[in-house]
């Protein structure tokens, strides 16, 4: 099957739920923070005080988790 690439390019938790339907907002917050439970904290940094999605991360941690 043919991926889009996806850019890994940080972004904010608003920026991304305007880039992509999936996860919604809440439940991206809640993903981040329940990360080191869930297995996503490759996923999230946290600059400061602002929290950024890294997009392809996050996407390629879900398909890995999922296929368990």
């Amino acid at each position: 099957m043919n991926q889009v690439e996806i850019p890994d390019i940080p972004v904010t938790f608003k920026g991304f739920h305007q880039s992509y339907d999936y996860p919604s907002l809440g439940a991206l917050r809640k993903m981040a923070f329940e990360s080191s439970i869930n297995g996503l904290g490759g996923a999230f940094l946290k600059v400061g005080r602002r929290r950024l999605v890294l997009p392809a991360t996050l996407f390629a941690l879900l398909k890995k988790k999922g296929s368990k």
